[in-house]
């Protein structure tokens, strides 16, 4: 995934919508897009918003009722916004249950109630001129502050959407790596279709890696167990994104038989999430087969 830098235009399926920052038009479209998908497993979620004042900004930032009901994610550069809109309830609790798999996991490790922070769609702003939410995100001890809007980057970042916005959640994925500097650890992304749910862990090759990235130094990385990211920053201009791990959740049509499931466990290095060594009694987040049968069964 190395190469020109991701716009808000990256990777968007066929049929996205485009529209000017007038909420009643969001809110008109928004719907539109729901009720797609009270009918349809797949299709487009995304609008691309033209137009945008500050105060139009700081609505779909704050207000979470802006789109009348309808659950969001919003992102914007300049004056031009792009709005994900959730097209089932499932997806908020899919991603919810992928979290709580590694909530779980670290309070098992004794790790104080405090520490173990998740900020959910928290915007993360560039200043004025862009803003970025995720599905949910994790916010090590290292990167608290008072107030918490001032707080860092997150370590580890989980998008969510349908299989036909898997090119934009890739290109989401190099986003998160790109505007925090290397900050961001690890991207999962979770994309479902009728039949299939998907699990992509993407992060960013050592600075020492050949450019560009080959299929030979990706595997030997991939077979490093755990597969640590770099822990320190790197340049956007400099960076080299690829998918470390997959796993694969196939709906069995066979009656009584078990989903297919393909790649499991999903390993998550404990010094990338935490941002520091394991200590005593503290180690790698390993999700394994139950687990992902549990969270894919929401969307299948």
């Amino acid at each position: 995934m190395s190469g020109p830098a991701p716009t808000l235009m990256s990777g968007l399926p066929e049929g996205y919508v485009v529209s000017f920052s007038r909420l009643r038009t969001l809110r008109h479209e928004a719907r539109r897009i729901i009720e797609w998908f009270e009918d349809h497993t797949n299709g487009n979620q995304w609008i691309v918003v033209l137009g945008l004042s500050s105060t139009i900004i700081e609505t779909l930032t704050t207000d979470r009722n802006a789109l009348n009901g309808v659950t969001y994610r919003f992102q914007w550069e300049g004056t031009t916004g792009l709005i994900k809109v959730v097209p089932r309830r499932e997806h908020e609790i899919a991603t919810s249950q992928f979290t709580m798999v590694i909530h779980d996991e670290l309070k098992a490790m004794g790790l104080p109630r405090k520490e173990v922070v998740w900020v959910g769609s928290t915007t993360y702003r560039s200043g004025t001129s862009k803003g970025k939410e995720a599905d949910n995100s994790y916010l090590p001890p290292s990167r608290h502050t008072r107030p918490s809007q001032n707080a860092g980057y997150p370590s580890l970042v989980i998008e969510t959407g349908v299989s036909e916005s898997l090119g934009r959640l890739r290109q989401d994925a190099r986003k998160w790596f790109a505007d925090s500097g290397g900050d961001v650890r690890i991207v999962i992304l979770i994309h479902a279709s009728e039949n299939i749910v998907s699990f992509e862990k993407w992060q960013l090759a050592p600075s020492t890696a050949p450019r560009p990235l080959n299929k030979r130094y990706i595997d030997t990385l991939c077979a490093q167990n755990p597969n640590i990211p770099p822990l320190t920053g790197q340049p956007a201009q400099l960076q080299q994104v690829y998918c470390a791990h997959q796993v694969d959740v196939t709906r069995n049509f066979v009656a009584g038989m078990p989903n297919v499931i393909d790649g499991a466990p999903m390993v998550l290095p404990f010094i990338a999430i935490q941002d520091r060594p394991p200590g005593p009694g503290e180690w790698d987040i390993v999700i394994g087969p139950q687990e992902f049968d549990e969270i894919a069964d929401l969307l299948l």
